[in-house]
């Protein structure tokens, strides 16, 4: 559309130049000279200077308006290309000015559209936010009743567990407590009757020996030490569990007593392993063994090494 334009107003100022100057031409005479008249040859003496100068000033005033005229068509040109040019610069001008003018509202509209839409984006999100704030509350607040309900469902069940088992706990420790009284009533009654049966034995043993070295022929031929080393093989044997494959084998204990001639270790000295842990575990069964109480040789029986073989 601009170069159509310009076209249109360049072809229209030349036009008018065209017009102007076919104008101008027109007045100027471009007829050949006519033919002299013929004259009659006269002297020279006799033409009048003032024709001379006559012709002279004609010819001389129409180059001075031939060229007043060229002067007045170069002028009219300048200044019609000059009314051209700045109806041109004029034109472009205003349709520059439409153009940023229309630039400027389109700017202005799609700003405005711009900024309608970054505002109803900005309340949609706001709204949005909010909806979603009061959708997380709400879910916050629903998990937080149903933690707090859990966590109270929780603790009751616990409770009635620890309670459970509580009552439980009380009545199995009750109830070990009264077996571990029963037992050691019982191992109190079962220690106490073997401590009288080897009391028993002891006196039987007593009463034994008693009367073999009151039917000896000679009290003298057994010492008091063979006496009681008698006494302790024979309260071993008693508690003694040998099987057939023993016999004819032997065995050397260290046995330590207390003052009461209870028994404080039993190790082996030498002999049979397999019949040295059957005799041990006699000695260890029997508890006390018998002491003289001959304070010379009773120092003899606290640390001392015996030797037994099974009477198979």
């Amino acid at each position: 559309m601009k170069s159509s334009s310009i076209v249109i107003a360049f072809i229209s100022a030349f036009t008018l130049h065209v017009i102007i100057v076919g104008l101008l031409l027109a007045g100027i005479d471009f007829s050949l000279p006519k033919e002299k008249p013929k004259v009659e040859v006269i002297q020279a003496s006799a033409i009048s200077q003032k024709l001379f100068d006559d012709l002279a000033q004609r010819k001389l005033a129409k180059a001075e308006e031939k060229k007043k005229k060229a002067e007045q068509l170069r002028k009219e040109q300048a200044r019609l290309k000059a009314l051209a040019e700045k109806q041109q610069a004029d034109k472009i001008a205003k349709i520059k000015a439409e153009k940023e003018k229309a630039a400027k509202e389109k700017a202005a509209a799609e700003a405005k559209e711009k900024a309608a839409k970054a505002k109803a984006a900005a309340e949609a999100k706001v709204k949005a936010a909010k909806a979603k704030a009061a959708a997380e509350a709400k879910a916050k607040a629903a998990k937080a009743k149903a933690v707090a309900e859990a966590k109270a469902k929780a603790a009751k069940a616990k409770a009635a567990k620890e309670a459970k088992v509580k009552a439980a706990k009380a009545k199995a420790e009750k109830l070990a407590k009264e077996k571990a009284i029963k037992a050691a009533k019982a191992k109190a009654a079962k220690e106490k009757a073997e401590k009288e049966r080897q009391a028993e034995l002891d006196r039987q043993m007593e009463a034994e020996f008693a009367d073999e070295f009151s039917t000896a022929k000679s009290r003298k031929e057994l010492s008091e030490i063979a006496r009681y080393k008698a006494l302790i093989q024979g309260k071993i044997g008693r508690n003694w569990q040998v099987e057939p494959d023993m016999k004819g084998k032997s065995c050397t204990l260290a046995i330590r007593l207390a003052p009461d001639g209870l028994v404080l270790s039993v190790k082996r000295s030498s002999g049979d392993e397999k019949l040295c842990a059957s005799a041990k575990r006699a000695a260890l069964r029997a508890r006390t063994l018998p002491i003289p109480k001959d304070p010379d040789i009773v120092s003899q029986f606290r640390d001392f090494d015996i030797n037994l073989e099974p009477d198979l």
